[in-house]
C-alpha cells in the first residue's frame, strides 16, 4: 500500500506543482493570481479537445503553452493595464471558466468519444529497481521529469537573471523599481502571461497523465491548493516539489483508504476531504510566512498609457534589442 500510494502520489501531484511554479512566479512580481483555477480548467479543456481532434498527448500538451499565454493576456490586462481588484478578478475569472468549459464540454465533448491517450510511463534503467522508491521516482511519466528539471531552471531564472531581479524588484518596491527605470508594469505583464503559461500545463497535465479526458470541474480545486504550496515552499521553486508532494500524497491515500482495513469503514467522503483539510493547515502553520510587500497592490503607470507600452516591450528589448528599440 506504501508503495501505490507514493506512486500515485507522484503523479496526482503534478498539476499542482506547475500551478505552484507559475504562482510563486507571478506572486514574487508583485502580482496574486487568485485565478490560477481557472487557467488550469482552460489548459485542462484545451488539451482535451486537441487529444480528441488530432491525438497524441505531446500535441495535447503543447496546445497548452498558446492557450495559457493567451488566458494571461487577459488576466495581465485586468490586472496590470485596468488596475482591478486581484483578488476579486480571479474569483470571477474562475466562475468565468468553469462556466464557460462546462458550455463547451455539454456542446462538443457530451457523447464524443474521446482518445485515452495519455503519457507512459518511462523507467530509468537500475534507479527504478531501487525499492519502494524507485517505482515512485524513476518509473513516472515524462513530464514528472520535466517537473523535475523546471524546478532549478526556474529558481536560476529568479535568481540569477535579469528578469528574476526585476520580477522580485517590483514584487517588493515597485516605486523603486521605478525610479531605478525598471518599466513595473511591463515586467508584471510578461510575469502573468508566463505564470499562466504554466499553470495551462498543470492543467493540461490532469489531461495527458490521468484520465486523457475531460470532465466538469477536472481541477477540483486544485488551483487554490497550489496557492498554499506557494507559501508552503515560500516562494521557491526548489521547495514546491516537496510541498506539492504533501498534497499529493493525501490524494493518493484517499484512493486507497478503502482497501485499507483500518479505514473500510471511514465514508470515502470522509478521506475525500483530506487535501482541504491539509490545506488549511498549511494555511495556519505559514501565517509567519511574509508576501512580497507589492503583492496584490497595483502599480499605475506615471508615464500613462503611452509609457505603458514602453515598459511592455522592455522585456522583449532585452531579449532582441536591435528588434524593438
Amino acid at each position: 500500500m506504501t508503495e501505490a500510494i507514493l506512486v500515485s502520489g507522484i503523479l496526482l501531484m503534478l498539476p499542482i506543482v506547475w500551478a505552484s511554479f507559475g504562482e510563486a512566479i507571478c506572486e514574487q512580481a508583485g502580482v496574486l493570481n487568485i485565478g490560477v483555477e481557472g487557467v488550469m480548467l482552460a489548459g485542462a479543456f484545451g488539451s482535451a479537445v486537441v487529444l480528441r481532434e488530432f491525438g497524441g498527448p505531446w500535441l495535447a500538451l503543447w496546445a497548452s503553452i498558446p492557450l495559457g499565454a493567451a488566458v494571461g493576456c487577459v488576466l495581465g490586462w485586468f490586472y496590470v493595464i485596468r488596475g482591478t481588484d486581484q483578488i476579486v478578478t480571479g474569483i470571477l475569472f474562475n466562475f468565468l471558466m468553469l462556466g464557460l468549459t462546462t458550455v463547451l464540454y455539454e456542446k462538443y465533448l457530451t457523447g464524443v468519444a474521446q482518445s485515452a491517450g495519455v503519457f507512459d510511463p518511462v523507467a530509468i534503467p537500475l534507479l527504478s529497481d531501487i525499492p519502494l522508491i524507485g517505482p515512485a521516482l524513476f518509473d513516472q511519466n515524462v513530464i514528472v521529469y520535466l517537473a523535475t528539471l523546471a524546478a532549478p531552471l526556474l529558481f536560476l531564472l529568479m535568481r540569477r537573471t535579469w528578469f528574476g531581479l526585476h520580477a522580485r524588484a517590483v514584487g517588493e518596491r515597485p516605486e523603486a523599481a521605478d525610479v531605478s527605470g525598471v518599466g513595473v508594469s511591463g515586467v508584471r505583464f510578461a510575469a502573468v502571461v508566463f505564470a499562466c503559461v504554466l499553470s495551462s500545463i498543470g492543467g493540461a497535465t490532469l489531461v495527458v497523465t490521468q484520465s486523457g479526458q475531460f470532465t466538469i470541474g477536472i481541477t477540483s480545486g486544485q488551483g487554490f491548493i497550489a496557492l498554499a504550496v506557494v507559501v508552503l515552499a515560500r516562494w521557491n521553486p526548489l521547495l514546491v516539489l516537496p510541498a506539492a508532494a504533501v498534497f499529493g500524497m493525501t490524494q493518493a491515500f484517499q484512493f486507497q483508504a478503502q482497501s485499507a482495513g483500518f479505514a473500510s469503514s471511514v465514508p470515502f467522503e470522509a478521506w475525500a476531504l483530506l487535501p482541504y483539510v491539509a490545506t488549511i493547515a498549511v494555511v495556519v502553520a505559514s501565517k509567519r510566512a511574509q508576501y512580497p510587500a507589492g503583492c496584490g497592490i497595483h502599480y499605475p503607470s506615471p508615464a500613462g498609457h503611452r509609457g505603458l507600452t514602453q515598459q511592455l516591450l522592455e522585456p522583449l528589448r532585452r531579449v532582441a534589442p536591435a528588434r524593438f528599440s
